[in-house]
């Protein structure tokens, strides 16, 4: 309902993706289907374009996440940071919670008006229907009236009496599922409450679209939809959109995932889910669904209820068809009202309230968090700029989409992340004699990352000027990561090149040397690279600095003991 389109859709495409992500799916347990977070995307193309595209959309847009699987994109949501999450988290519930107050227009005399307003909100519709703008107040800012008096009433209650069963039945006993007693129970208040003993009503399902017990088709095989043809213009058409769903559905399942893999204790393939999710929705899209990913409520459920095989989701998938084939004339009975007092339950349950703490901590200075809260409470501060990126995400997703919002935390939390470690690279200094040379070497001990960011603050760590002839830089503790870090030492060797000084770089990690290795070209000639055996750190175990020391005496005595003996085999030769 949500989007624009039939509840029968909607089922079908819910038991569709549940199956066959149950089969091919890389997460045992996880039950997938028709979401909240996907159908908050399609209205503009429905009410634009018609379902049809949605249908061509759902079809690309399981060809992008097999695409995706098969790069492995699933692996980078580790990636993702903690503060992005949780703004893309609340962004959804919040888009989710408003689009289900145009569940309270009034259905007859929009009826009534459609067929004069058509034309007029297709032309309006047309241009955004192949955009990615969620539209998350067009409830309020369509003009399409709403329910008012009694029946408006009688709508608030049923949706409170549907909320409260979920938010505080699981709390009595989790041995039936909250949302089906809390639509049973909405739907006994509609007709025995408020029809029988007011003489009200509320809108049904039934009213808006009704159901019909019949076996999806192939959306070209049906006469009801006049589809697209499938050429470059179309899919140039949906692409955005198609976009936008494959990756808030692949972030929702990764995110589901990962949390039941830390439940279960168990290691879910990411990959094999990308793909499955992508066969999943391209066989919806061929049938006429809206697509979807995976359901975090009802995984939820599954899981602690102590489900851990594939049967679990393939389960779900098959019953929700059995109800949808043999009880749909009860669906219809069912009061929109009541459905949307279980989506603000899942509303409920996704938005991240503990951010709203978190933010608040994080904007008032000490003296103000010492005065107004304990003294536990007030050390629960993160970084105001962790707070920036929760706040920016959930307003981006509010206001254009939420791949672009994610994108945009992204970015952000990526800029502040260079800008705070751009002065974290620090050297340690120390002098010592050559026992070959019997020079004075000076040693910089590095730690911490050097690339684009901290070069410029590597660079002024250095005196070049009073130093002695022999500069070695130990990277024991450092890292040496991109071209920019190159550049940077390639520039240290020319200032200290021009006091006729020279620069040698020691104890590189593995991949920092693999990194010098392969741009050696590219090092100036005041810059020298030792990667003897025991000057190279070993992956599995890092020396301390004493047994550097020590290797270094060893290799000297060493070395002159040999040159020792090889004079007195000359001398014994009369050489």
């Amino acid at each position: 309902l949500s989007a624009g389109m039939t509840p029968s859709i909607g089922l079908h495409s819910a038991w569709v993706i549940a199956f066959v992500t149950a089969i091919l799916g890389g997460r045992p347990a996880m039950i997938c289907g028709a979401t909240g977070s996907i159908a908050v995307l399609l209205g503009d193309t429905v009410s634009g374009k018609g379902p049809e595209y949605v249908f061509v959309a759902v079809i690309l847009m399981g060809i992008i996440e097999i695409i995706l699987g098969l790069l492995r994109v699933g692996s980078l949501v580790v990636l993702i940071p903690t503060p992005v999450m949780i703004g893309f988290c609340n962004g959804l519930a919040l888009v989710i919670g408003l689009a289900q107050f145009s569940n309270y227009h009034d259905i007859n005399k929009i009826k009534a008006a459609e067929a004069a307003a058509k034309l007029v909100v297709g032309a309006n519709n047309t241009a955004e229907a192949a955009g990615r703008r969620l539209g998350s107040f067009d409830a309020f800012t369509k003009g399409k009236p709403f329910i008012q008096g009694e029946e408006a009433v009688f709508a608030g209650i049923i949706t409170a009496i549907a909320f409260f069963v979920c938010l505080f039945l699981p709390k009595l006993t989790k041995k039936v599922p909250s949302a089906l007693v809390a639509i049973v129970v909405a739907t006994a208040f509609e007709w025995l409450v408020a029809r029988m003993a007011f003489g009200s009503h509320t809108p049904l399902v039934g009213d808006i679209a009704e159901l019909h017990g019949s076996l999806p088709n192939i959306a070209w095989l049906e006469s009801d939809y006049s589809m697209p043809p499938l050429n470059f213009e179309t899919f140039r058409e949906v692409l955005p959109l198609s976009i936008t769903m494959a990756a808030v559905g692949l972030l929702e399942s990764l995110m589901t995932l990962n949390l039941i893999d830390e439940i279960t204790d168990t290691k879910g393939n990411t990959m094999r889910e990308c793909i499955g999710q992508g066969v999943a929705n391209m066989i919806c899209g061929v049938l006429g669904g809206m697509g979807g990913c995976a359901m975090i409520g009802q995984s939820m459920i599954n899981v602690n209820s102590g489900a851990r095989q594939r049967v679990s989701s393939a389960t779900a998938g098959i019953c929700l068809l059995l109800i949808v084939m043999a009880f749909y004339q009860g669906i219809n009975c069912i009061p929109v009202s009541g459905l949307v007092g279980v989506m603000f339950n899942v509303v409920f349950h996704t938005f991240e309230w503990r951010s709203l703490k978190l933010m608040l901590l994080a904007a008032l200075p000490l003296s103000m968090r010492e005065k107004f809260f304990s003294d536990s409470r007030s050390r629960q501060k993160i970084r105001r700029a962790d707070a920036l990126v929760i706040l920016v995400v959930t307003l981006v997703t509010l206001f254009t989409d939420l791949a672009t919002a994610v994108a945009v935390g992204m970015v952000l939390a990526c800029f502040m992340f260079a800008f705070d470690s751009a002065t974290q690279v620090t050297v340690d200094t120390r002098l010592t004699v050559d026992a070959a040379t019997g020079k004075t070497v000076k040693y910089y001990d590095v730690h911490g990352i050097l690339f684009f960011g901290s070069c410029t603050h590597f660079l002024s760590l250095f005196d070049e000027k009073n130093d002695p002839e022999d500069v070695r830089l130990v990277f024991d503790a450092g890292y040496i990561v991109d071209y920019s870090a190159i550049e940077a030492l390639n520039k240290l060797g020319e200032r200290y090149g021009a006091y006729k000084k020279r620069v040698t770089l020691q104890e590189l990690k593995p991949q920092s040397a693999s990194i010098v290795q392969k741009s050696s070209g590219l090092l100036v000639k005041e810059l020298a690279v030792s990667l003897v055996e025991e000057e190279v750190l070993p992956a599995e175990r890092e020396h301390l600095n004493v047994e550097h020391f020590d290797l270094a005496d060893h290799h000297a005595e060493h070395h002159h003991e040999e040159e020792d003996e090889h004079k007195d085999e000359l001398t014994a030769h009369g050489v």
